[in-house]
């Protein structure tokens, strides 16, 4: 969606609305992925042998950060995606990192309005329609023997506003290319809400 389409929305209603039209087209974008380019200043040693966290930044909380894993390959570096390594897998597919994405996503679009309507459609839509004009944080937010869950943030920061995905997953699904993962997708979120929801996140947990 171009940005002048959600820039030219009356009201939030309107604009999730938009939201959701595009995550129910038909028509597939062509796939974005970002490009393995960093600085060596970047590269950050990790507890494994091999693998190296590029950092990133963060975005209104020190937890939602753009950091990302890579692991060596002979004399190269490449995007990590081994079992082995649930956590750092997860980052890396929240942040689109991961290439092809065949993951199916199940999810919630909350909408103004109490609506909640259900959208099944394949997980690279998603970055294909917002990380063209949005910057991706993300946030592994619980992990376990059996579940992994997360949090990505899509940021607009011209018009200053969120889009917010919270996705559940069971490690055989996050490494199974095929399986369909179930989220919640909240949308046209103001960006200063952030510091709010994730306080109201933190205080569930205790």
């Amino acid at each position: 969606m171009p940005l002048t389409g959600y820039a030219q929305a009356k009201d939030k209603a309107e604009a999730d609305s938009l939201v959701y039209h595009e995550l129910t087209s038909r028509y597939l974008p062509e796939n974005v992925h970002p490009k393995l380019i960093f600085q060596g200043s970047q590269l950050e040693n990790t507890a494994e042998q091999g693998i190296s966290l590029v950092k990133g930044d963060f975005f209104q909380v020190k937890s939602l950060r753009s950091d990302f894993y890579v692991c060596k390959k002979g004399n190269d570096w490449a995007i990590l995606n081994d079992s082995r390594f649930p956590y750092e897998t997860m980052t890396n597919l929240l942040l689109n990192r991961i290439d092809p994405n065949e993951h199916q996503l199940k999810i919630t679009h909350h909408q103004y309005g109490g609506k909640k309507p259900s959208v099944m459609l394949p997980m690279q839509k998603i970055y294909d329609l917002f990380a063209r004009n949005m910057q991706l944080y993300a946030s592994v937010t619980k992990i376990s023997d059996k579940e992994i869950r997360g949090v990505l943030v899509f940021y607009q920061k011209r018009l200053e506003y969120i889009h917010m995905l919270e996705l559940r997953v069971s490690t055989d699904q996050l490494f199974d290319k095929k399986s369909t993962l179930t989220g919640d997708l909240y949308t046209n979120i103001p960006q200063h809400n952030i510091k709010s929801i994730f306080r109201e996140k933190d205080q569930t947990k205790q």
